[in-house]
């Protein structure tokens, strides 16, 4: 970690309220108890629920190209290492969703058959690793660029040829994860009501627009990077950068509909975009103005600190909570009504493990301990 990236605050600020804002997103009590804008959409759309992962695919990016441009490491040290952390980030996914299975029920822990191999972790490390190989052996060039237009238009093309933008088990994208991982190793989306089909939002093939996703943060990084003597300019570049790739995404939304599910580059434009905006607009607040926003930093510190394993914390505790049972009503719902059983009981369930995950997470930052995965 450079000097540089210790002294910007809004990198670890921005990283923590992602994944506070993940836990949120992810434990909502019943679809028919939410607030809209914290569901996801079923298919085509953008909710602000849909902003988040992204968020932070583009800020782990950002802060990768900190990392790699550590001269002290030869491109083929630095390739192994991000290729190692890749890789156990990976495995530690597999073993996240194996492990929650477990709290279930400890014959769960022996059903490998139908254990997903895919998730927000496994994108996150095939991401990682594909974007910083690209990015040490092609560098912050035209050449990087031209390699992520080449990479969104591959997968456009690929969707438009062999129907994948339908919902549907013969989407393209589900056909290669039933092919190489099987139907029984996949996620099965919720369609409406109980129907689910064997459709994975972090499928194999929509990992290469999480790839170009990840590099548009590289490259926003070394931006930061180049200007971190005049983070007024930074500010400026980033502002222009984001609202160009959200004004882009939209544009291209109605020809490749802005989709989650599909990872399509009109999402990845216009949420790229609007990340590069929310790290322009703190890094304003907290590096240029130094406005004391203690409110805003010292929660998203301690998440900061410590992203991966807390978020790994937050998935486990979720499993478990949904094992506890109150007379004959589950925690969360059981909780949820505590605050009226609607929208505002939903917020204040999620609202309250967020809090649980943060204390967990104090000690670590009171103590300046880092666990890196």
């Amino acid at each position: 970690m450079t000097s540089a990236h210790k002294r910007l605050l809004s990198l670890d600020v921005m990283r923590g309220l992602t994944i506070a804002l993940m836990i949120v997103v992810n434990n909502q009590v019943g679809s028919g108890r939410m607030f809209p804008f914290l569901n996801h959409v079923l298919w085509d759309g953008l909710s602000f629920a849909d902003l988040v992962f992204p968020s932070f695919m583009f800020i782990m990016g950002v802060c990768a190209a900190f990392s790699l441009n550590n001269r002290r490491l030869s491109k083929s040290k630095a390739a192994l290492k991000s290729t190692y952390r890749g890789i156990k980030i990976i495995i530690v996914g597999i073993l996240l969703t194996w492990i929650a299975r477990g709290i279930h029920g400890v014959e769960r822990l022996l059903e490998f058959e139908t254990l997903r191999l895919t998730g927000v972790l496994v994108r996150l490390g095939i991401c990682y690793i594909f974007a910083s190989l690209i990015y040490l052996y092609m560098g912050p060039s035209k050449k990087l660029i031209a390699t992520i237009a080449v990479i969104l238009v591959a997968y456009a093309a690929i969707l438009i040829a062999f129907n994948g933008f339908s919902l549907s088990e013969d989407n393209i994208i589900a056909r290669i994860d039933q092919a190489v991982i099987g139907c029984d190793h996949m996620y099965h989306k919720r369609v409406g009501g109980d129907v689910r089909i064997c459709f994975d939002p972090e499928g194999l093939l929509s990992n290469l627009p999480g790839i170009a996703h990840v590099l548009i943060g590289m490259l926003c990084g070394n931006l930061i990077l180049k200007g971190k003597d005049d983070l007024w300019k930074v500010v400026a570049k980033l502002s222009l950068v984001g609202g160009g790739l959200i004004i882009l995404g939209f544009f291209l939304n109605p020809m490749i509909p802005i989709n989650k599910n599909l990872w399509t580059p009109s999402f990845v434009f216009a949420t790229c975009g609007g990340a590069a905006m929310t790290l322009a607009i703190l890094l304003w607040m907290l590096d240029i103005r130094k406005l004391k926003a203690q409110w805003l930093v010292k929660p998203s510190l301690v998440f900061g600190m410590n992203p991966l394993v807390l978020y790994c914390f937050s998935y486990l505790l979720e499993e478990f909570v949904w094992t506890i049972n109150i007379g004959e009503t589950d925690f969360p719902s059981w909780f949820s009504m505590l605050f009226g059983g609607n929208e505002f009981g939903s917020l204040a369930y999620s609202l309250s493990l967020v809090a649980v995950c943060w204390l967990a997470g104090l000690p670590l930052y009171l103590k300046k301990i880092v666990i890196k995965l």
